[in-house]
């Protein structure tokens, strides 16, 4: 088993490219893990849907990633990088060997597992795939914020009774003006239910203006 040491890990349930990191994120630092090279379609699968681990490299791996925490070194349960040579992703199993976390890497970390991974040989793995997972991983944190900040206030309009400003919204966004029988909220919160457009921007913006 090769290892990495000394690296800096930001698990979520939803994968976010380093570029998109900030301060409020509770980083883990890693002391040491595993490092586990295998081919472009698990990378990908990682990426894309829910996948549990049905391979003894889950044996391999258990206990054996530590991460530095008040000067101590504590361990995570089943914890490890994936790497195909071109992209690093640091992942948490839960007891289930389901995928719950997973994690991008600094470029310049990245660049240095790619390399030592470019030594070592593809290992195979056994998975299942359970389901696709939601549209909402495709998201940069910024659009999950803005769709987060959507939903609020256009529920939190709709609780109000403030049906003027629905209104309002509603034209701003579809550029024409409800009928009677409309579900002025549903049909806004639908409108972003599988993906944001720079109508959904304006609106967020609008909204922020509103408050200030």
């Amino acid at each position: 088993m090769i290892y990495i040491y000394d690296i800096i890990l930001n698990f979520n349930s939803v994968f976010y490219e380093f570029y998109e990191w900030d301060s409020k994120d509770n980083l883990t630092f890693i002391r040491k893990i595993p490092l586990v090279k295998v081919n472009t379609n698990f990378i990908n699968d990682i990426l894309t849907k829910k996948v549990v681990i049905d391979d003894p490299i889950v044996l391999e791996i258990t206990n054996k990633c530590e991460i530095t925490s008040c000067k101590k070194a504590n361990k995570i349960k089943y914890a490890c990088l994936f790497t195909d040579s071109l992209k690093v992703i640091g992942v948490i199993l839960n007891d289930k060997k389901q995928i719950i976390k997973v994690s991008d890497l600094l470029l310049d970390e990245a660049n240095d597992v790619i390399n030592i991974s470019k030594r070592t040989n593809i290992r195979s793995i056994t998975y299942n795939i359970l389901e696709n997972k939601n549209n909402e991983f495709f998201l940069t944190k910024k659009e999950i914020k803005i769709k987060n900040y959507l939903q609020d206030e256009i529920q939190n309009i709709q609780n109000k009774k403030d049906f003027s400003k629905l209104s309002y919204l509603y034209f701003e966004y579809f550029n024409k003006i409800p009928d009677n029988n409309c579900d002025i909220s549903k049909e806004l919160l639908n409108s972003f239910k599988n993906n944001l457009t720079t109508k959904h921007i304006e609106l967020y913006e609008l909204l922020k203006l509103i408050h200030q």
